[in-house]
C-alpha cells in the first residue's frame, strides 16, 4: 500500500491495493503481466455464482 509507480506528487498509491483487496474478498484473481517500455496488462477475474 502506498507504492507508486510515477512521480505525481498527488498519488496517494491506494488504487491497485483496494481493487487487490476487493477481488480477493469475492473469491477473484488478479494477472499481471509487464514488459520493459512496452507496458503491462493488467486482467481481472471475478467468481462466477
Amino acid at each position: 500500500m502506498y507504492k507508486t509507480f510515477h512521480k505525481n506528487k498527488d498519488a496517494k498509491g491506494l488504487g491497485l491495493f483496494i481493487i487487490k483487496t476487493q477481488i480477493d474478498a469475492m473469491g477473484g484473481k488478479i494477472d499481471v503481466q509487464s514488459i520493459v517500455g512496452e507496458g503491462t496488462t493488467f486482467k481481472v477475474y471475478f467468481l462466477e455464482n
